[in-house]
């Protein structure tokens, strides 16, 4: 999907800005703090309906404000979607002029990537960080795995709970296993099949930008992949009601990011993990456009010049340019561009300063 117009009001820095980006590469530059961050922070709380920064909900509402609002219109019929928060943590969503509860309903209507610092941490961070991007994908080009995914937290909280109660009957923990069993199966089989077509993709991608031979994919499913769950949960009842929680299952799932065996993040540089990170969320998402008949998706860059060198970011904006894809990219000097697309009428450049816009379309 495409976002043809925005409308922001009272989110950090910025009182209120519109304007109509282009449908191809937006360019914001500025000083730090002048709210170039910000402006991609509320393309993201549109599309997801929270800040990709972690923060308290109320630093992101202007201060003195009681409210605030994202309103923008997408797709080929433009169609309105708005979202405002409040300083009571309150959230409306709005499609096309009626609420809408689930968050979900947003990221399934903007596809969005993001790669900034954060970003890092699907190298560094926990599994739960890897889990994320991979049902990112699973999520948007397998329609089952919303309703799998959802059966699965009601079973795990509810199975959880029975264990720390110390009350748990043979035939009340049977219920919940059975169906615990179901959604894990389930999200197990989409996973791997999703990630089975995304590695060839993903390696490809990445030769274009670094020579990493050795850097390996693998998932582990969050069970001994020598038993069916249903053997490992009775195996691991007494542990399990020790603990008071279940210790397997999809919620443990990790993809592990190798090279030469170990953990990539020990031993890449960090412009190599840059790399690394922009060449899985580049081929996230051709994987989605080539899934989806061309279905688009919206990159928000933060910072994209650091850590990369001339070369590399070259290479990158020019993968970006030649896929079917909205761009949104903060930085400090613009020049840091200058000569590297192919096509420079379809840039838009925007100065912010002090939480305001001046460039080509300002409205």
């Amino acid at each position: 999907m495409t976002i043809h117009k925005l409308q922001i009001n009272n989110i950090r820095n910025i009182q209120s800005v519109s304007l109509k980006p282009s449908e191809d590469i937006n360019i914001f530059y500025g000083n730090n703090g002048a709210g170039k961050t910000t402006l991609l922070e509320a393309v993201h709380l549109l599309t997801h309906g929270r800040s990709f920064r972690a923060s308290r909900h109320k630093s992101l509402i202007l201060q003195g404000a009681q409210q605030a609002t994202v309103f923008g219109t997408v797709g080929e019929t433009e169609t309105p979607v708005g979202i405002q928060k409040d300083i009571k943590n309150n959230t409306q969503i709005r499609i096309a002029g009626e609420k809408v509860s689930q968050v979900s309903e947003l990221a399934r209507l903007v596809p969005v990537q993001v790669i900034n610092s954060d970003a890092f941490q699907l190298l560094e961070g926990s599994p739960r960080n890897r889990r994320q991007f991979l049902d990112w994908g699973v999520f948007h080009v397998e329609h089952g795995f919303i309703r799998a995914w959802s059966d699965l937290q009601k079973s795990l909280k509810n199975r959880n709970t029975l264990l720390r109660s110390g009350k748990m009957s043979d035939q009340l923990r049977d219920v919940w296993d059975k169906e615990f069993v179901t959604a894990a199966n389930t999200i197990d089989r989409l996973r791997q099949k999703y990630l089975g077509e995304f590695k060839e993709r993903f390696h490809l991608l990445l030769q274009q930008l670094v020579e990493l031979d050795e850097l390996t994919l693998s998932y582990y499913r969050g069970w001994d992949k020598t038993k069916t769950f249903e053997e490992v949960l009775t195996d691991s009842l007494r542990r399990d009601l020790n603990s008071g929680f279940s210790h397997y299952g999809p919620q443990r799932a990790d993809l592990r990011i190798r090279k030469d065996k170990l953990n990539a993040a020990d031993l890449l540089s960090r412009g190599q993990q840059k790399l690394v990170v922009s060449a899985l969320k580049l081929a996230q998402a051709e994987d989605l456009i080539s899934r989806k008949n061309h279905r688009r998706c919206v990159f928000l860059l933060d910072d994209l010049p650091a850590e990369l060198d001339r070369q590399h970011l070259t290479q990158i904006c020019q993968l970006l340019e030649s896929m079917d894809a909205q761009v949104f990219i903060s930085c400090i000097d613009p020049s840091s561009f200058d000569g590297i697309w192919k096509n420079q009428d379809r840039v838009k450049m925007f100065h912010v300063e002090h939480g305001a816009l001046s460039g080509e379309m300002n409205e």
